[in-house]
């Protein structure tokens, strides 16, 4: 063998084992190598489920019926809701589903446990695996109450380690690693494929006494270091990382955090950076229930919407080497009578109806009844829209809004700058599609 052969043997050898440490291959003439890590890897992403098990509803009455008059959910609805997601997903056949938190109503034990039988094992057992991380809901909530006419009376909730053990199978059981801080995890999904499971709920910051839950996201101050030992570790093994959690990572529409703030988690920028330095390009967040996708600085924060609230969406994707695929899907059709109306109809009106309940107690008393439900009106049609993506702001809605706060300005300048502020943001998209997509990728 003379010197040029051992050279390229060496060369060669040096190279083979570079591939083989990072866990894949480039694209070779635009086809992706067998063994790379997202090679053929499909996925759907679910998300704020808000299952209500129907042993809550003892009996109908005005204490359930108040409920629903703040609350903008298909509660009674959740269960057909969920089978028929199960339906849709056993036929859609993704290799992993992900759910990013909401799993209950409240965090009631019993819905925590008709979650699990009723979807998480029907998948399961059709070779579906699911991951789930938990959302504001899910802990030690203590709104976990059941109905029962004019009476609401409190149920067993689950703490941080009960929800682990309820969930083992789907995601801390077989967690590459786990968070001693919070039930944030990393799990190999494939080959060279990983997900940061991240958990920022202030469950622990809930007051039963006080009767309130905490809808914000804090990343505590042991899960920095440990997210970004994982990220570190990750990138040293060739692990290419993607990321989900229940709290938005980014604002989805302008003034989102100073309007609603809540949805974004805290220092957001400082966890967006981490991200980005350990390679994460996309995370799949929900709990605004709004079907979005938004990229800041090469980092795509892709929010799927609630399937009790309009349009019930749920996403199929398709990873594939440096390209990712993402498809939204709309539930049509559940076993539940609609009063004769289609599923979109029947929850774009019960998505509404919510919102006006809500915001009628935010507006100011001194509006006249006319202008107080022409902006009720609009302002829900404005949210729906926002909820199912892709929302346009066409001229003619600029002009009603700008319309509607010329006729509030009588009543509140504060009321008026505020609604114009708030429609125009929701209605305006920011920089990329929000239901059907394609990212490309650039982390290899």
């Amino acid at each position: 063998m003379n010197r040029y052969s051992i050279v390229f043997l060496v060369t060669a050898a040096i190279a083979l084992v570079w591939t083989i440490g990072r866990g894949f291959s480039r694209e070779v003439d635009g086809q992706v190598a067998e063994g790379h890590p997202r090679a053929g890897l499909s996925m759907a992403v679910i998300s704020d489920i808000h299952v209500m098990a129907p042993s809550l509803l003892i009996n109908e009455g005005t204490a359930f019926a108040d409920y629903l008059k703040q609350d903008r959910k298909m509660l009674k609805e959740s269960v057909a809701l969920l089978d028929e997601l199960t339906r849709q997903l056993i036929e859609a056949r993704p290799q992993v589903v992900l759910l990013t938190g909401d799993l209950t109503k409240d965090g009631e034990a019993v819905s925590h446990d008709y979650v699990r039988r009723h979807c998480l094992d029907v998948l399961r057992r059709a070779g579906i695996p699911t991951l789930v991380i938990p959302g504001n809901h899910d802990i030690n909530n203590p709104h976990a109450v059941s109905f029962d006419g004019t009476q609401t009376r409190r149920v067993a909730t689950v703490g941080a380690d009960e929800f682990a053990a309820i969930y083992a199978d789907y995601g801390y059981g077989d967690a590459l690693s786990r968070d001693t801080a919070s039930l944030t995890y990393v799990y190999q999904l494939a080959h060279g494929l990983r997900i940061l499971a991240i958990d920022a709920c202030e469950y622990d910051l809930n007051d039963f006494e006080q009767n309130t839950c905490r809808h914000e996201g804090r990343i505590r101050t042991a899960t920095w270091d440990f997210i970004a030992q994982e990220l570190k570790k990750a990138r040293e093994e060739g692990q290419y990382m993607l990321a989900m959690m229940h709290h938005g990572l980014m604002e989805h529409w302008k003034y989102q955090n100073r309007l609603i703030p809540g949805y974004v988690v805290d220092d957001c920028k400082r966890l967006r950076r981490m991200l980005k330095r350990g390679g994460v390009e996309v995370i799949f967040t929900g709990h605004a229930h709004t079907q979005d996708v938004t990229c800041t600085h090469g980092v795509y924060d892709i929010e799927t919407g609630s399937t009790v609230s309009y349009p019930s969406p749920y996403r199929l994707i398709q990873l594939k080497g440096s390209t990712m695929t993402i498809q939204t899907r709309r539930l049509i059709d559940i076993d539940f009578d609609l009063g004769g109306h289609t599923l979109q109809q029947y929850g774009r009106e019960a998505t509404g109806s919510g919102f006006r309940s809500i915001a009628a107690a935010l507006l100011p008393a001194n509006l006249p009844d006319t202008l107080r439900t022409r902006a009720l009106q609009f302002g829900a049609e404005a949210m729906c829209d926002n909820y199912g993506g892709d929302e346009q702001l066409t001229d003619a809605l600029r002009q009603e809004i700008k319309s509607i706060c010329h006729d509030m300005r009588h009543y509140s300048w504060k009321w008026s700058i505020a609604f114009g502020r708030l429609t125009r943001s929701v209605l305006s998209d920011k920089n990329t599609a929000d239901n059907d997509l394609l990212i490309n990728l650039h982390n290899e």
